[in-house]
């Protein structure tokens, strides 16, 4: 991809003063027409920005999640690693909803229990937990993990799908999706394509639940 898209590009409009919430829609990457376009960051491109550019344009993240949000029915916001957590807090505090991604590991859980107890952010019921990569075999079922961290809904999973890890180490989660949604109950994938489904649906749930309430 070009250096004149996603958030690089979007940066040099930003820093002027231009922004607006549909000049955003220049810089993403069509994934569904007019359903799903994604706006990359930094990591996405090939001459990685420096640090005094993350700098320059972090502090205009807010304002870019508000422009879009007036352009797009829903954004989504995937918050890296990278990020500082001033800006992480920043993001959440404005955020409908969270949804929390860990796996079936003692230590990920622990973490998410003393996120959720010793920072306000985490104690707001807007939080949904998902666990990614999920073997129903392992003794950290949703039943176990609920009852560890006293959460009685608002859990979902991702099965572990060989597909799937190739399709997301590939950038090619899209198609796959196309390709399997309307796979048959005899389909090995079908009870994969079934529990996404049903994890997306609690999403979008607990997104209107909230903004009922709002």
């Amino acid at each position: 991809m070009s250096t004149d898209d996603g958030i690089e590009g979007l940066s040099r409009v930003v820093v002027g003063g231009k922004v607006t919430p549909e000049i955003i829609q220049n810089y993403t990457n069509l994934i569904y027409r007019n359903r799903l376009e994604i706006l990359y960051g930094y990591k996405y491109i090939k001459n990685k920005a420096t640090k005094e550019e993350y700098l320059r344009i972090k502090e205009y993240y807010k304002q870019i999640i508000q422009n879009a949000n007036k352009f797009y029915d829903i954004v989504i916001v995937d918050l890296d690693k990278g990020l500082d957590d001033s800006m992480v807090r920043e993001i959440l505090s404005i955020s409908d909803i969270v949804v929390y991604n860990i796996e079936q590991r003692m230590n990920m859980i622990e973490q998410f229990r003393n996120l959720k107890e010793n920072q306000e952010i985490q104690q707001k019921n807007n939080i949904v937990l998902n666990i990614g990569r999920f073997d129903e075999n392992s003794k950290y079922t949703i039943k176990n993990v609920s009852r560890y961290l006293g959460i009685k809904r608002d859990i979902t999973q991702v099965p572990y799908n060989t597909l799937f890890l190739e399709a997301s180490s590939e950038e090619k989660v899209a198609d796959l999706f196309l390709k399997i949604r309307n796979v048959s109950e005899q389909d090995k994938n079908w009870a994969f394509v079934k529990q996404v489904k049903e994890s997306v649906e609690k999403i979008i749930y607990k997104l209107q639940e909230v903004q009922m309430r709002s």
